[in-house]
């Protein structure tokens, strides 16, 4: 008899759950991608617990029928690529296909949703990745996905998230960045019924990112592209107006948040000389790199990218700073003039 077995696909799903779903963020993330990816231009975040009693994702995306629905809880079931060549050309956030199975797999799952030619809307129910309700229901136009009791097939895993407090902050940072890059869309959370985030879809990028970091609008844009395929956008706060310490340097690649130290180092490099000794810098850099450059290595848990010509990218991203941060500076040397002589 084979020693080999293929396993169950509800143990397929929770194995995979470990890659996909390592906190109450992760599903965040997750779902506010899908949420971006289907249109959605306002989006409400639910959370109770520090996410592990309820999430709950509403938007007024696209939506699903029913049988969408049910394809979007197989695993590998996705709408974002169809054929191999798709792979070196991907230009959403989500295109794996894994993560509401996973999700799935590990909580209470139930999605609501309904398309705008559809008078009523579909809603299943998953309850630790077995099927236990499906019926059309009435909802707004989009979709509402609930996760209850997340981990509660799987307590051992419940042992390894931080406090509440902690989770919090996790899911704070999604929302946070993906306003940034979707800054005409319209995002809300609550926290035990208490509203924390209100940013209106109507906030300019400027406005979206003072009121984030807690700053007066006084960022330099950063606007720069050598090769005419590679670009540099951006807002970096004033170096007048870096605090000491570590500062918050946002960083996205094509639509999506990245911890880079090769990056974060082009941009102090490309700061040397206007950062006081022991600043560092702060604000917002967006990169665009041609989509068939992105590799497949990506790293959920600590937002890790490859792309080809990464160093390349750095190496003429350090002089492209000179020029505004000049600009700046002998304009915040005019205001402080105009300041004195009053």
């Amino acid at each position: 008899m084979s020693k080999i077995r293929i396993l169950p696909e509800q143990l397929a799903n929770q194995i995979a759950a470990g890659e996909v779903v390592e906190r109450p963020a992760s599903v965040v993330k997750e779902l506010i991608e899908n949420s971006l990816d289907a249109g959605a231009d306002r989006i409400e975040v639910e959370i109770v617990g520090g996410g592990t009693k309820l999430i709950r994702i509403i938007d007024n995306g696209e939506g699903m029928d029913g049988d969408d629905i049910f394809l979007c809880l197989e695993r590998h079931g996705t709408s974002k690529i169809r054929n191999q060549e798709d792979l070196g050309a991907i230009s959403t956030l989500g295109f794996r296909g894994e993560a509401l199975p996973s999700i799935g797999s590990v909580s209470q799952l139930s999605i609501s949703s309904r398309t705008y030619n559809s008078e009523l809307g579909y809603r299943v129910e998953l309850r630790y990745g077995t099927l236990v309700k499906s019926h059309e229901t009435g909802c707004a136009v989009g979709t509402i996905i609930e996760i209850r009791n997340l981990f509660g097939n799987v307590p051992a895993r419940r042992k390894f998230l931080r406090t509440t407090r902690t989770e919090l902050g996790h899911i704070d940072e999604v929302i946070k960045n993906y306003s940034l890059v979707a800054s005409d869309v319209s995002f809300v959370l609550r926290v035990d019924g208490r509203e924390t985030i209100n940013l209106s879809g109507s906030f300019n990028l400027i406005q979206r990112l003072a009121k984030i970091m807690h700053q007066p609008e006084e960022f330099f844009p950063i606007d720069f592209s050598t090769d005419g395929e590679h670009r540099v956008t951006g807002l970096l706060l004033a170096p007048e107006k870096v605090s000491p310490g570590s500062a918050r340097l946002r960083v996205f690649v094509n639509g999506r948040a990245v911890k880079d130290r090769m990056i974060v180092h082009a941009v102090a490099e490309g700061m040397r000389g206007f950062l006081m000794k022991g600043k560092n810098p702060a604000g917002l850099i967006l990169l665009e790199v041609p989509p068939e450059e992105m590799t497949l290595t990506f790293i959920r848990q600590n937002m890790k990218f490859v792309f080809a010509g990464l160093r390349r990218c750095t190496d003429w991203c350090k002089p492209g700073f000179l020029l505004p941060l000049g600009q700046s500076r002998a304009i915040y040397s005019k205001i402080s003039l105009v300041k004195n002589h009053r």
